[in-house]
Parts: C-alpha cells; structure tokens; sequence
C-alpha cells in the first residue's frame, strides 16, 4: 500500500464536521490484557470496537471543539489517523486523551509518525511524559510498548475510574 501521508495540526482550515466520515474504527479483539498483581497477564476476551457514523460526527465535534491540541493524519483531504491532547499537564504529563488509525492504514508507521509528532510537542510544551489510557487489546498494548510506553507506576485516578479496563501507561520525553 502507497501511503502519503501528511501530518499536520487538525483545525477548521483542514477539518470539517464530516472529515472522520470515512473513518474505519474497526478492530477485532480476541486477547486483552489486565494487570494483576502488579504484572500484566493476557486473557481470552473477545469483543469488537466500531464507531456509528454519529460516533464519528461525535467525534468530529470534539476535535472541533477547540478543548484539545489535535493531529491529523491525512491522505491527501482524508483523515486516516487522529492523535489529541489535553492541553494542561497533569503531573508534567501530556495527555492522550484518544488515539486511532484507521483500519486500512494500520501497520504502515502512521501511529508511530503520529506519536513521535506529539512528543515533539509535549516537550516543546515542557512534558516529561505521555500519558495514555489505552485500550488493553493485545495488539494496542504490543503497539504502545513499541513506542516506549510501560504501565503507568502513578496512574491518573480520573483516568482509572472512567476506563476500569484500561491499561495506564506513560512514556518519558528524553530531553
């Protein structure tokens, strides 16, 4: 697959309330991961995660909102990939507050082009770290760790409570 992609800052120039229309969340999930005892242990769980084309338009709004610092990924005017920020540190962390590829442009080094993006930022903003919640499917936390992110040793307790399942990780800015 030739990708040409361009990532650049998702504002109303570039980005309208149906730009994630096309958007392809889909993943199939067979294993996730859940910490215990301080270890993460990998379980057969299986479920699947899709947005409806509100979800989508939802989502739309919220990067509209102005509320986050967003990045896009695009191909050509198609959005393939959103990364956004809250904007204040929680503990010299920036964080993730939602991160995804769309299915067809999985596995082609746009998350990673995408993370590195925003680290550059989150240092540029005095960050020591990037924090998110991430979903604990095998194939996001395989993803996460490959980036540099381990499992949160002081997870956001916010973060925890709206996302039990979730697995808290962060990744430290190197200076």
């Amino acid at each position: 697959m030739e990708v040409n992609i361009e990532i650049k800052p998702a504002d109303r120039s570039n980005f309208t309330e149906f730009s994630m229309d096309m958007f392809d969340r889909f993943q199939e999930v067979r294993n996730v991961y859940r910490i215990e005892n301080g270890i993460l242990v990998l379980k057969n769980h299986p479920f699947t995660e899709t947005w409806s084309p509100e979800r989508k338009r939802e989502k739309a709004s919220e990067i509209l909102s102005g509320q986050y610092i967003t990045y896009c990924a695009f191909d050509g005017n198609m959005v393939v990939g959103e990364i956004m920020l809250k904007p204040e540190l929680n503990e010299n962390r920036m964080i993730i507050e939602s991160f995804h590829v769309s299915r067809d442009c999985r596995g082609h080094g746009i998350g990673r082009r995408m993370i590195e993006t925003v680290t550059d930022y989150a240092k540029s903003r005095g960050a020591k770290a990037l924090y998110a919640s991430c979903c604990s499917a095998k194939e996001t936390i395989a993803f996460y760790m490959a980036m540099g992110f381990r499992p949160s040793a002081h997870p956001i307790p916010s973060c925890v409570r709206d996302k039990p399942f979730d697995i808290q990780m962060e990744c430290p800015i190197i200076i």
